[in-house]
């Protein structure tokens, strides 16, 4: 029994070694050369990731992702032929497991990007540090993959936001919604609004379940919701002892609905 039980060990430990010596196959998208080479030389840099291909427009990289089977692409957004998250898409129809990291000059595209499940979001000028942080969170979640229902991972129950120079822990049970305004983001919970320079989507990705993204600058608690009230060509969401108010998108109202229903069985 006890030879048996380290045999399975040692098993187990070679498979975990072997699965970390495996190289991450990536594909680099951008149709500028410029860009396309410094981040072909930042990945080169991570010895778990290997450049299969590079690619300058969108058709191109699915034509690449079906020929190579990689397990990560970089994207750039503005492509010719096909934007960079069609293009994703289109690739992901096919081979639902590959992850994939946007880098791109526009910020516009954050919350669809999210909505897609990329692993990260980067917007040019891009820094050597901020791509070493998406490639390590883009290795955790590959390799993780393959460990989800052994080891699922804990979501924190706490939003960490810097706010005028300060850092505030704030419990995500707390929070009413999120709204964006510009640069801004601001948090709403029933005692005080916190004020920060973050995007909407980043933050979205942090939320438990209950929250919702009701309209494009707009992130519901939707276990704070009281009630909710058509006003012309929107619907807008109110909540406890609490003046201001949520936006819901009419194209979102059945789908938040839906959410409401199921969050109440």
């Amino acid at each position: 029994m006890i030879a048996e039980k380290v045999q399975r060990q040692y098993r187990a430990t070679k498979t975990q070694k072997e699965e970390l010596m495996t190289p991450i196959r990536t594909i680099i998208v951008d149709d500028h050369p410029d860009s396309l080479e410094i981040l072909s030389f930042f990945v080169s840099q991570n010895p778990p990731f290997q450049v299969v291909a590079h690619c300058e427009n969108g058709e191109d990289l699915i034509r690449q992702v079906m020929l190579t089977k990689p397990d990560l692409v970089i994207a750039d957004i503005n492509l010719p032929k096909l934007n960079g998250v069609d293009a994703i898409k289109k690739c992901i129809s096919f081979q639902p497991h590959l992850k994939f990291i946007f880098v791109t000059g526009y910020e516009d595209f954050a919350v669809e990007a999210f909505n897609i499940s990329a692993v990260d979001y980067i917007v040019k000028p891009v820094e050597m540090t901020r791509i070493y942080q998406a490639l390590e969170k883009a290795e955790h979640v590959i390799r993780g993959a393959l460990h989800t229902e052994k080891s699922p991972i804990r979501q924190s129950k706490t939003l960490c936001v810097k706010s005028e120079g300060s850092f505030y822990y704030i419990k995500q049970a707390d929070v009413y919604f999120i709204e964006k305004a510009g640069k801004k983001c601001f948090i709403h919970t029933k005692n005080k609004t916190y004020e920060v320079y973050e995007n909407i989507a980043n933050i979205l990705q942090t939320l438990g379940d209950q929250f919702y993204l009701s309209h494009r600058s707009n992130i519901i608690n939707l276990e704070a919701v009281s009630h909710v009230t058509q006003k012309n060509e929107t619907y807008l969401a109110f909540f406890p002892e609490y003046s201001k108010h949520a936006h819901i998108s009419k194209l979102k109202i059945r789908e938040f609905q839906k959410k409401m229903r199921d969050l109440n069985q």
